[in-house]
């Protein structure tokens, strides 16, 4: 039954607590049979104070909506919500009902309903309300744009199988009804997802962070040991169980292990991807994912995967796009698969080529970086063509003294030692050295590991007393402003240990290589 406000005393007044007066109205000893219900009940903070808000930090109790629940004998009152949490907060156990998924009769019952010509193929109902995953809001949406189109339902179905930014706009259409929303409700099945998930964000990060991990993998049979490890354990759990809360996720368990596996649901899958790309934050969550994929097990067919479909699915110029596939390729690098670095790398160099310009910072970083890839492998003519045009570029947009060309001529010098021409090294280190003792002065990191390179060259031409006279200098000013026990600090003391050795001085050799037990 409906109850005019009017009915309550006092409720026009502009200063009154209309719950409270509601719930004293239908507390009343003489009120007539009456029925409640709060529809979309998802989130919590309306309904139940924090525990940090139940620290008595005042007289006043804070006040939620379940303060105002009126309590009477002749009245019932219903809650409808996406959150089992809440409803267990709301309900006793026995008093709550779960709604399963539709059946396929009630499911065609609804579809029948709203298309305005009779089903006529059994089948392509059943595959499209499958593939539709029987939510009531999408098959009500799908029956519409049928309607409006006239199309078949084989047609609408391999709409579904396009590419995902045509399946989340056909999901977006807006949805005309004539009956609870008169003036038509837009985009309800992404918006009836987007409140749960502000609802997550903002009370369960990480569950969130978990739901955006998923959204970049295949959305069935994810290994729950697989998710990025949280604060805690509990937390961990707590994020799992609130995105089956919601139902955004199904959980199974593996037949003789401990582990369980998860299945995103597809809508939700499709929309968290969405909604990731438009926040132009897909390309880094897949990156996220990939690296977790590598962690575990060593996992590569699955990252490659999520590569591959991510580079299908987001705008490969987009500077996130571009700064994960940049980090991916970092990621390769540091396995030494040269060839999976080197093609992301072109990739990125080619791309910020065309949209930034050759002297761009983030087209020279780029181009170093494959030359670092070229080094790696000993294909030192291709590292050196490269290591030229980012030297002569910054030397011309940045002067010979800034920090970024010192380093682009220390790159360059380090492909000639290595490939012993031992006369261009030493000039250009000689070079950077000066540079960085005028500018940074003589116990800079930066000096030192240049007087360092230089003393490395001078050691592999057999050049052993000016190779010595530089290694003590680096030592004894390393282990004065780092200590005896610094990483950088044993590095020089083993360089001029290998100086000692190689001239046959042993003793003084062994006595340096003691202090590095």
């Amino acid at each position: 039954m409906w109850i005019s406000a009017l009915e309550i005393p006092g409720i026009e007044d502009d200063k009154a607590d209309v719950k409270k007066l509601v719930q004293d109205h239908l507390s009343k000893k003489d009120i007539d049979k009456w029925l409640l219900v709060f529809d979309n009940a998802d989130d919590i903070d309306m309904w139940v104070a924090t525990l940090e808000e139940l620290v008595p930090t005042s007289l006043e109790r804070p006040h939620r909506l379940i303060d105002y629940l009126p309590q009477h004998e002749r009245g019932c009152i219903i809650f409808t919500t996406r959150d089992k949490r809440i409803a267990s907060k709301l309900a006793l156990a026995q008093q709550k009902f779960e709604v399963p998924q539709m059946s396929d009769k009630v499911a065609l019952d609804l579809f029948g309903k709203h298309l305005d010509s009779p089903v006529d193929n059994l089948q392509d109902a059943i595959v499209l309300l499958t593939k539709l995953t029987f939510l009531p809001l999408a098959i009500v949406q799908a029956a519409a744009y049928i309607n409006e189109n006239g199309i078949t339902l084989a047609e609408y179905s391999s709409l579904l199988e396009t590419k995902e930014e045509d399946v989340i706009d056909l999901l977006s259409e807006e949805l005309e009804s004539h009956g609870r929303y008169q003036q038509g409700m837009r985009n309800p099945v992404a918006t009836t997802w987007l409140v749960s998930f502000d609802q997550i964000r903002r009370r369960y990060p990480l569950a969130a962070e978990y739901l955006s991990f998923m959204a970049c993998m295949d959305p069935r049979g994810i290994p729950q040991s697989l998710l990025p490890p949280g604060p805690s354990r509990k937390k961990e759990l707590e994020s799992v169980g609130t995105l089956a809360a919601y139902s955004f996720i199904s959980r199974r368990p593996i037949e003789g292990v401990l582990d369980r596996v998860l299945d995103l649901h597809r809508l939700v899958h499709l929309a968290t991807r969405n909604w990731l790309r438009k926040e132009s934050l897909l390309a880094q969550s897949a990156e996220k994912a990939i690296v977790r994929l590598e962690e575990v097990d060593g996992r590569w067919n699955e990252a490659e995967a999520v590569y591959d479909q991510i580079l299908k699915t987001v705008r490969a110029d987009h500077p996130a796009t571009l700064t994960s596939i940049a980090n991916l390729a970092s990621t390769f690098w540091n396995q030494g698969r040269w060839d999976k670095a080197e093609k992301l790398e072109v990739q990125v160099m080619e791309t910020y080529m065309t949209k930034l310009g050759a002297d761009h910072p983030d087209t020279l970083t780029s181009i170093a970086n494959l030359a670092s890839t070229f080094w790696s492998q000993g294909r030192w003519d291709e590292a050196e063509k490269l290591e030229i045009q980012v030297m002569e570029t910054y030397m011309m947009k940045l002067g010979a003294d800034h920090p970024d060309t010192l380093t682009s001529i220390a790159n360059l010098a380090s492909t000639y030692r290595n490939q012993g021409r031992w006369g261009e090294a030493e000039k250009l280190e000689v070079q950077v050295m000066e540079t960085y003792t005028m500018k940074m002065g003589v116990e800079h990191p930066d000096t030192l590991t240049s007087i360092a390179n230089l003393a490395l060259t001078y050691r592999n031409q057999g050049r052993w007393d000016e190779a010595e006279k530089l290694e003590v200098q680096v030592m004894e000013t390393r282990t004065t402003k780092l200590g005896a026990d610094h990483p950088d600090t044993l590095t020089s003391i083993a360089n001029l240990a290998s100086t000692c050795w190689k001239q046959g001085r042993w003793d003084e050799a062994e006595k340096l290589l003691i202090q590095l037990t």
